[in-house]
């Protein structure tokens, strides 16, 4: 069963930077097409499972909610969930989520499916989800979904409890390949395929008639908090190993240096300040892309970690040098997982390569400072120098499902033209020996 929500959306007209968005009322009335339809009689509905069928009735609702209709009742218990997760995702928590409408992200055009699992009189959340509505782009040139992100978001998809999954994703897609919707697509950036293709949800999204297609897969620089520190030692070119210890040496000789993370209950304030300032010291400050360069950002950011740190789930590390900060990081937690977020370094000292010094002490000190958790991810580019220092890999995959016939064809249709450019460029001339 799907539930609505009775809030308006906003108007808005523009785009986030991803692709053109829909009309607000355009996806109001969709969203209600889609439950009509699936009050009506879908393959998501409600559920009694076999083992209960002559007890207790076990359904499981999904509620269909604009960000403006999210209760604190709603957003405990969605808190809940993401520590269940079968994968773990900071950037879909609602410490992350939330500020994100309320400074960067326009309502507009985005809702949240929340599936709950009802028996007898208690209620649990089993799985969340977020989308924009999009208009037909370039890269897919039909109406469509996408899984929500930000441009501080660094993987997506949807958070689902590790021990109701199947029911969960079928509520998901269910709601989002509903033919009435007239959506013929659902697009994925920074994914993680342990979230949507591995073996079980490959067959739940086949039972939906949704199709995979694969633009682009990359290995991220992952640090498994189990590998011991000799052992990655060992991972690690000795060319940057010997950089590493030179820079260790020649930093010491201006004074103390210091390495220390803070989390748990420590207030992060000055944390945050100071890495804000560092930030901006560097390219990103130049090319106005740092936080500092928009108030709206450095907003999202302050209130991001506030709540983070209120959970007790915001990280950040600093490397000084007679007690000035000269690198800091910020990270946030979800479930077991670390997600690197924002890094800062004091420019004066860039021939020290504070940055690298700072990541190398989260290896070297990463079992002590993190132990309760069982890895600590990037969250890089694959061209970031972090690959070469960090061992462990995950993968990251971008593509659409689509969901009907036109959807496919329409990605048939971008392939073949792809190829079509690729045989059409001309070739470099060949040089010729005198």
């Amino acid at each position: 069963m799907v539930e609505t929500g009775q809030g308006q959306a906003q108007a808005f007209s523009g785009t986030d930077g991803r692709g053109t968005q829909e009309k607000s009322g355009s996806i109001q009335q969709r969203i209600r097409e889609g439950a009509r339809e699936m009050r009506q009689g879908s393959s998501v509905g409600d559920i009694t499972t076999g083992a209960q069928r002559s007890t207790t009735k076990t359904e499981y609702h999904a509620r269909v909610l604009q960000p403006g209709e999210i209760d604190e009742n709603l957003i405990s218990a969605w808190a809940d969930l993401e520590a269940r997760a079968d994968v773990p995702n900071a950037f879909l928590s609602p410490y992350f989520v939330m500020p994100a409408f309320r400074h960067i992200e326009s309502p507009s055009n985005v809702f949240g499916l929340f599936v709950e699992k009802r028996q007898g009189g208690s209620r649990d959340l089993i799985g969340a989800a977020f989308f924009h509505a999009r208009k037909p782009t370039r890269r897919f040139p039909l109406p469509h979904l996408a899984a929500f992100e930000t441009v501080h978001s660094y993987l997506s998809g949807f958070l689902v409890d590790r021990d109701h999954v199947n029911p969960a994703l079928r509520a998901i897609y269910g709601y989002v390949a509903a033919r009435k919707h007239r959506w013929h697509g659902l697009a994925i950036h920074n994914g993680s395929p342990l979230n949507f293709l591995n073996e079980e949800a490959a067959a739940i999204a086949g039972d939906f008639r949704m199709v995979w297609n694969e633009r682009a897969r990359q290995e991220r620089a992952v640090y498994n908090l189990q590998d011991a520190w000799d052992d990655i030692l060992s991972s690690i070119s000795k060319g940057l190993i010997k950089d590493y210890r030179r820079h260790m040496r020649r930093s010491s000789e201006l004074g103390a240096l210091e390495w220390r993370v803070a989390r748990g209950t420590e207030p992060l304030d000055g944390y945050v300040e100071e890495l804000i300032r560092l930030e901006h010291m560097g390219w990103k400050g130049a090319e106005g892309t740092s936080i500092l360069s928009d108030p709206a950002h450095s907003n999202f950011f302050k209130e991001m970690i506030r709540e983070f740190n209120r959970a007790e789930r915001a990280c950040f590390t600093k490397l000084s040098i007679n007690d000035e900060i000269i690198s800091t990081t910020s990270s946030i937690i979800s479930g077991k997982a670390c997600f690197g977020f924002k890094i800062g370094w004091n420019t004066d000292y860039t021939k020290y390569g504070p940055g690298i010094m700072n990541y190398m002490h989260i290896l070297e000190h990463g079992q002590e400072a993190f132990g309760d958790l069982e890895y600590y991810d990037s969250c890089s580019a694959p061209d970031s120098y972090i690959n070469r220092l960090w061992p462990g890999r995950r993968e990251i995959v971008e593509g659409v499902f689509t969901f009907t016939n036109l959807g496919t064809a329409a990605m048939k249709g971008l392939r073949a033209a792809k190829r079509l450019k690729t045989t059409l460029r001309p070739k470099p001339a060949e040089s010729h020996p005198n």
